[in-house]
């Protein structure tokens, strides 16, 4: 065991050292926050250990690649946002189903409050539906601890274990241990395993079985975790999970000397039964703190029924807590004060100081220039007497978001435009999408378009990389994550190689005549056509 010294780390910061000191291989994302520093840190030290890093075309194919490099008995941590892992369902819901070999984590990024994302989504729900275990962490040092913990589980149980966190967590700073080498204990290399990767109707029951039993198995582990902890005294508790754990500290300064029960969990999913239920059996009244839904008070709830016990259980369904958004502080000491008449917070939050919680976010789409655009195109469709219906992706285009008609999940723009245009609609249709999102699952929907005599028009805004996320290469790039160079694939060629004939090229540098002379021209066509707008830097 090498040597550990303390550093200053952020959450993010801290889980890639985790994953280093692991003796990860392979680390594979798409750009989303608040997964997103976990591999800029990553990157910044890959090098030096032989590690390798990518930014994917999407999620599912980074889950595709780290699944592969599992097989090969690799150690692989794949990173996603909450909207990213819903992109991986696919292939999750067959990897469940095929013991792992190499260690694989999957780093959930999950955004409360919808800082960066176009819904408020708690995805623990998929956790039991994926069968997965999901872990979360209370502090940078539990996350560089938890990721150890992780892998190791994975190659102990032969499953994809998730470290889900949050943003709030990810920018968090404290003191943490790291050790300077990494371990490289796990590499069994690959061994031909028939059956063993390879789900099909035939054993699919089989397989689902074996999956229950093992996590029949995991269920001591899950109890036996160190990021559990029961502390205090009293018939009334309060449990808090992962970084809301942390929140509950900052406000009652110790778990030790106040005058109800406290359980820390680090685990969502499976419930840790043996923790919970002694804790149940101690208590007459439980208030459960959690983000989003009330995944754990049902679980409780549920839980509580099968012991026969009569405690009652508080959060988000008896209203102590609200179902949107951030829990912060605030709102926890107000639902403890309900819960707990005589409480008496050890340091004291406000309402009206709710924006000193609210977590920092970068803005990576100044100086896109989309207004620019979105002007350009409607003059030339008032020249041409046309009305227009704007379906947009996510991303930059959250800048012109009160000028869209419609947006959805990356890569929809397109499908929901066509869609829309064979309702039958008077409006012509219009796709507004980036560069990122076209590699990222644009192009099926393309190639459907095509397929089906589609006559929207579509505008690709090449921005030359991820932009809303910090400038990220994505496969139209000459760069790989490293700044290597690498094949910059040709969006036009991919278009017409999908089979769209009409294709015009324009740029935010010319003038605005120049971008309605494009526009104009594919308003003009009566067939499905592409606009690739190169968007260019803010002088």
């Amino acid at each position: 065991m090498s040597e550990q010294r303390p550093n200053l780390l952020s959450g993010d910061q801290a889980l890639a050292r985790g994953a280093l000191a692991s003796g990860v291989r392979l680390v594979t994302s798409y750009p989303g926050s608040p997964s997103l520093g976990t591999i800029e840190s990553l990157l910044g030290i890959a090098r030096d250990h032989d590690i390798y890093v990518e930014w994917s075309a999407n999620e599912k194919v980074a889950l595709e690649m780290g699944i592969g490099a599992s097989i090969a008995g690799r150690r692989v941590l794949v990173c996603a946002k909450s909207v990213g892992m819903n992109a991986m369902i696919d292939p999750l819901m067959a990897l469940n189903l095929t013991p792992v070999k190499g260690g694989m984590v999957i780093l959930l990024g999950d955004d409360p409050g919808a800082y960066g994302s176009q819904n408020d989504q708690d995805t623990r729900l998929i956790a039991p539906m994926l069968e997965m275990p999901m872990l979360e962490p209370a502090t940078p040092s539990e996350g560089y601890a938890m990721m150890a913990a992780a892998f190791t589980a994975s190659e102990e149980f032969n499953t994809p274990v998730i470290i889900r966190v949050t943003r709030s967590y990810a920018q968090r700073m404290e003191s943490t241990a790291i050790s300077e080498e990494p371990s490289r204990e796990f590499n069994p290399g690959f061994t031909r395993e028939p059956w063993r990767f390879v789900p099909v109707p035939g054993n699919a029951v089989a397989k689902h079985k074996e999956l229950h039993a093992r996590l029949e198995r995991m269920a001591t582990w899950i109890d036996g975790l160190p990021f559990h902890r029961s502390s205090g005294a009293g018939s009334q508790g309060v449990l808090a999970a992962g970084f809301v754990y942390q929140k509950l500290i900052d406000i009652i300064g110790t778990a030790d000397q106040v005058g109800f029960r406290v359980l820390k969990a680090g685990c969502h999913y499976p419930l840790p039964k043996d923790l919970v239920s002694i804790f149940l059996k101690s208590c007459q009244q439980v208030l459960v703190l959690e983000e989003n839904e009330p995944f754990l008070e049902e679980r409780i709830k549920a839980l509580a029924y099968d012991l026969g016990t009569h405690t009652n259980i508080y959060g988000k369904q008896s209203g102590h807590l609200p179902r949107e958004g951030e829990l912060y502080r605030w709102q926890i000491q107000r639902a403890l004060s309900r819960f707990i008449p005589d409480f008496h917070p050890a340091t004291s939050y406000q309402e009206s100081t709710e924006a000193q919680e609210i977590p920092g976010k970068e803005n990576h789409c100044a100086g896109a220039g989309y207004g620019q655009v979105l002007d350009a195109l409607e003059a030339a469709a008032k020249t041409l007497g046309q009305k227009l219906v704007l379906c947009g992706d996510p991303g930059c285009l959250v800048t012109v978001a009160e000028r869209l008609d419609a947006k959805f999940a990356i890569g929809s723009a397109v499908g929901v435009a066509d869609g829309f245009s064979k309702a039958g609609a008077a409006e012509r249709a219009v796709a507004l999408f980036g560069d990122s999102a076209f590699f990222h699952s644009s192009i099926p929907a393309i190639c459907n378009a095509v397929h089906n005599r589609s006559t929207i028009m579509m505008v690709l805004l090449d921005n030359q990389s991820t932009a809303s996320t910090g400038h990220q290469p994505n496969p139209g790039n000459a760069k790989d994550a490293f700044g290597r160079n690498a094949p910059g694939l040709s969006m036009e060629q991919i278009a017409r190689a999908c089979g769209v004939q009409h294709i015009f090229p324009a740029s935010t540098r010319g003038s605005k005549d120049s971008l309605m002379t494009a526009f104009k021209l594919a308003l003009l066509t009566h067939e499905l056509a592409l606009v690739i707008v190169r968007i260019e830097p803010a002088q």
